[in-house]
């Protein structure tokens, strides 16, 4: 029979937890290395009780659980032998095959492991912001608000408040993009995607024992995206930039909602993915889930886009985005796309009206939404603008069809 318990259950101090042994009437105690305040030990479960109070709580239940297997796969070896060998050999076994934690040791902080994550994920993508940023820092405001530092014990406790904590301040203390308390639920939403990717990974890692993500829901709200019209199209061709730089956004754009790509795929166009009037390349986001190469037919906007550029497409910096989208409001407002447009929105679990101009909610995403929109209304079939777009599923391409009131009556009159 294993057992563990404590050497002084007493003690008004942290005390060691050993592990026994008992066979054909001897008894063997060796040291796990593990030490625990008497009031965190569970002595019917023979572990560390999970809480706030005691950060290393989880790492030590991890610690017991594969001492107790050594020890079971030791006895069951001797049982299957037919003889158990002396207490001193048993011990030097056991030890052997598993050996004690160094004490002084210190163990990583769950802020340790986060860095460690922001590190793995720079090696993939040079652009960490969403987690060295926006996720460290509402993490670090909850954790003032719970006045303690953060760790996963204190996540999975039962009587711990963090998942609330978090919630509230998403939805109503955090400054959404109109400088205002309370994001919106799809910001909401990523940043409990962004949290669960750290969880998951370390549940990969094993660095703690895996438990239910449920409280932080990935929030998808149906927002209303704008696209632009044939005219407007035109209209932001016929500007003339005050600078390069500018002319460089504008086109770089216009290429977008010709082909239909995301601005990662737009802005790394070269002379050699072209050939036969046609764009030949490989989506970056999406090559890994089965999305291979798309041919996409080059428009004759594009095309004198590219006579520009003597046939060679602008490149453009990746982690410029921001700039990319402040430079395309701009010229969009420069080319009068004033017009006002109404949506709501929740906002501190409140439902809210905004009024905005056109040019104010235009952003590199705009190009492949509408890319799919104007050819959707072109007469397109949908199948095949997912053939050039890359969507794998017609819900979420759906999502990318923002077709408002009058034009949807003039598109499907005939039906009425």
């Amino acid at each position: 029979m294993i057992h563990f318990y404590l050497r002084d259950k007493k003690s008004a101090q942290s005390t060691s937890i050993l592990i026994s042994v008992h066979y054909e009437n001897n008894r063997i105690r060796i040291a796990t290395g593990c030490t625990v305040p008497p009031k965190m030990w569970q002595e019917k479960k023979q572990r560390v009780k999970v809480s706030i109070e005691f950060q290393m709580a989880n790492e030590i239940n991890d610690r017991l659980d594969k001492l107790e297997a050594v020890m079971e796969s030791l006895m069951k070896q001797y049982r299957d032998e037919g003889h158990f060998p002396n207490p001193a050999r048993i011990k030097a076994d056991f030890l052997k095959q598993h050996d004690v934690p160094i004490k002084h040791k210190k163990a990583k902080t769950f802020w340790d492991h986060f860095n460690d994550f922001v590190e793995v994920k720079r090696q993939i993508n040079p652009d960490v912001r969403d987690y060295n940023n926006s996720i460290r820092k509402h993490l670090l405001n909850v954790e003032n608000v719970l006045g303690g530092k953060l760790s996963f014990a204190l996540i999975t406790s039962e009587t711990s408040s963090f998942k609330q904590e978090w919630a509230n301040y998403l939805a109503f203390v955090a400054l959404n993009s109109m400088g205002e308390p309370g994001l919106m639920p799809n910001t909401i939403g990523k940043q409990n995607k962004n949290l669960k990717a750290f969880l998951n990974w370390c549940f990969d890692q094993n660095i703690t024992k895996k438990f239910s993500l449920k409280s932080f829901p990935t929030i998808m709200e149906d927002v209303d995206k704008v696209y632009l019209t044939e005219e407007e199209l035109d209209q932001l061709e016929a500007i003339v930039p005050k600078d390069p730089s500018q002319a460089l956004v504008r086109d770089l754009f216009l290429v977008g909602c010709e082909t239909g790509l995301r601005f990662s795929d737009f802005i790394r166009i070269t002379e050699h993915d072209i050939r036969n009037n046609e764009l030949h390349i490989v989506p970056k986001k999406t090559k890994n889930a089965g999305v291979k190469k798309l041919i996409i037919p080059l428009s004759a906007r594009v095309q004198n886009i590219l006579a520009k550029y003597d046939g060679k497409p602008p490149l453009y910096d990746r982690n410029q985005l921001t700039k990319f989208n402040k430079t395309i409001r701009e010229l969009c407002e420069l080319a009068n796309m004033n017009d006002e447009i109404k949506f709501y929105r929740e906002v501190a679990g409140e439902t809210v009206m905004i009024t905005k101009k056109k040019f104010e909610e235009v952003s590199s995403h705009t190009c492949r939404r509408t890319f799919c929109t104007l050819k959707f209304l072109k007469g397109m079939p949908a199948h095949v603008i997912m053939k050039f777009s890359g969507h794998k599923s017609e819900r979420s391409f759906v999502k990318y069809l923002k077709l408002d009131a009058e034009l949807t009556a003039k598109k499907y009159g005939e039906y009425f």
